[in-house]
């Protein structure tokens, strides 16, 4: 018994020896696999993406951004920081990213206003959006709407219109600033409308609007997102929204175009832009990247909340978007004379 014992141990314990050997060495690979994955994890992590907002924190576009940059973060393995660089329409927010490396990890986030309607309205703006930043994929479109006084005795468009043409006063539109989009809009609803408005600027939207709620002018254009709120306490009235389709966000109000104006279409979106060093590697995998989170329906769910959607292009869609943009934005402003200092 002990004979056949111990001839056959021999064999059983020398592969079992062999395959303990070789299990040490894979399991030595595997560790150092782990390691090195953990060590690109954490270099990741030192490395965080800068997504500048060249506007001031707690408005539309900055939270939109901050949004979008808490999803992008996991899509793109690493941590994006939001640095607000308000100033100079856009310039200040520019200037932080035009000198940065190609490969993405500075990247701007802009409104199609400082894209489209900055480089033909303003003769000597220190930057050109398509020489000295690559756009990326534009991201959002909100929804403007114009918004009057809520006392005021009309409810649309066409009520609108015979109200302002009966004034013995052409009647008073504000705007975010002169040359803003608030004010290319009115410009358009004027001259498209055949309406008797006159332009009051203001410095900002917020401004304008606490002006219509008081009465001291009867309406202004603002984006979804600073509107709808105003909308549900009853302070103002939306009497058209600007665009050739109704906004998710707001179903029920009509499109100026379905009242008998059109030609106040042009969308105000947002988009991210990197510097003009920026590689198309780089470029295509944060576009990439977006689709993913834009395809997530908790997301949308809560970008439409604020009057947000969806409006997905890659870098060469997005290019040829500013390059309409600006096109129809140098019209209206060269037929209207709209002129800044």
């Amino acid at each position: 018994m002990t004979n056949r014992i111990s001839s056959v141990l021999p064999t059983p314990i020398s592969a079992t020896a062999q395959t303990l050997g070789q299990f040490k060495r894979s399991f030595s690979v595997l560790c150092v696999a782990a390691g090195l994955a953990c060590l690109s994890a954490q270099a990741m992590a030192a490395d965080p993406v800068r997504l500048v907002v060249p506007f001031t924190a707690g408005g539309p576009a900055d939270m939109i951004a901050r949004k979008l940059a808490e999803k992008l973060g996991p899509e793109l393995s690493a941590t994006i920081v939001v640095e607000n660089r308000p100033g100079a329409n856009g310039a200040v927010g520019v200037n932080a990213v035009t000198r940065a490396e190609g490969d993405g990890s500075v990247v701007l986030f802009a409104t199609s206003g400082m894209l489209t309607i900055s480089p033909v309205l303003y003769k000597n703006l220190p930057f050109d959006p398509l020489r000295d930043l690559k756009p990326m994929a534009s991201a959002v479109v909100n929804g403007s709407v114009l918004l009057v006084n809520a006392k005021l005795p009309v409810n649309d468009i066409p009520s609108f219109a015979a109200y302002a043409n009966s004034q013995p006063n052409p009647v008073p539109i504000g705007s975010a600033g002169q040359g803003n989009i608030t004010h290319l809009y009115m410009e358009m609803l004027k001259a498209n409308g055949k309406m008797a408005l006159t332009h009051i600027p203001y410095k900002g939207v917020a401004s304008a609007l606490a002006d219509v709620i008081g009465g001291q002018i009867a309406g202004v254009f603002v984006d979804l997102p600073a509107a709808l709120p105003q909308m549900e306490g009853g302070r103002v009235k939306a009497l058209g929204l600007v665009g050739t389709e109704r906004h998710a966000s707001a179903p029920d109000i009509k499109t100026i175009e379905e009242q008998g104006v059109k030609g106040v279409d042009s969308l105000s979106w947002f988009g991210f832009m990197g510097p003009a060093a920026l590689t198309d590697e780089a470029a295509q995998r944060f576009y990439q990247a977006l689709q993913k989170v834009l395809a997530d329906p908790a997301l949308v769910a809560d970008l439409k909340s604020i009057g947000s959607v969806p409006y997905l292009k890659g870098p060469e869609e997005m290019r040829a978007q500013i390059l309409q943009d600006q096109k129809r934005w140098e019209e209206v402003i060269r037929t209207q004379n709209i002129v800044v200092d």
